[in-house]
Formats: structure tokens, sequence, C-alpha cells
């Protein structure tokens, strides 16, 4: 009888420490104008740990990213990665909570984005040298 209260005490601080709250990030970023756009960052954010999904609204320039509570972004990360991608990064909000839901099927819609499309390096250098 012990036993069994050890296990299931144990399996329930296990559980909850890994069930960690989610956040939401609403990231305004410059240059992002068509799906393919948006996927390249899409799948640099998604490889960031911690990351469960990533939306969009082209319209306004948001890329919305459902995280752990741990993850935790700042404006330099968030510059340098945009810039990388050949975008610009503007601003962040936090949210504590996530209103997105999750893209099962955007790894599939991603496979069909053309390489030579997703690094955008023939813009970067325009946008470095913009100002």
């Amino acid at each position: 009888m012990k036993r069994t209260i050890l296990f299931l005490v144990a399996f329930a601080v296990t559980s909850t420490a890994t069930l960690a709250d989610e956040v939401q990030y609403d990231i305004r970023v410059d240059g992002i104008t068509c799906p393919f756009c948006v996927a390249t960052s899409e799948r640099a954010l998604k490889k960031i740990e911690g990351v469960h999904s990533v939306g969009s609204n082209l319209e306004t320039g948001t890329i919305f990213v459902c995280a752990d509570s741990t993850v935790a972004f700042t404006d330099a990360q968030l510059k340098q990665l945009f810039l990388d991608k050949g975008f610009t990064y503007r601003s962040f909000a936090k949210a504590s909570e996530c209103s997105i839901g999750v893209h099962e099927d955007d790894d599939e819609e991603l496979r069909d984005i053309p390489k030579d499309h997703a690094d955008h390096s023939d813009t970067k250098n325009e946008v470095e040298n913009v100002g």
C-alpha cells in the first residue's frame, strides 16, 4: 500500500513538472509579405526548444508564438533571428496564456517551400543598408 501511494505521489509530481504553463509572444516584423516569407520565420522559431506552435497574420506583420513559460525571448535575440532571415524585427508583446491553435499540418505545408526562397539572402543586404 505504501509503495502504491509513493508511486502515485511521484507520478503526480513528475507529471505536473512536465506540464509547463504556456505563454504567447506576438512578434511584429517588417518585410514578411508572402506565405513563404512567414514560413521561413516560423521554421526558425519552431527550432527553439519549448516552442509549441507558430502562427501569423500577413496583413499586420505579426507572428504568434506559443511556448512554455520557460522560453524567454529578448529583443536582441529576435532582432538577430529575423535579420538572419532578411526581415526587420520591430517589437513583441507577451501574454500569460496562448490563444492560437496548434498547427499540426504546418510541416507538411513547409516541405513545398523552395529552398532558394527560404533564406532571403538577396534582401538581407538591402535591410542592413537601409537608413
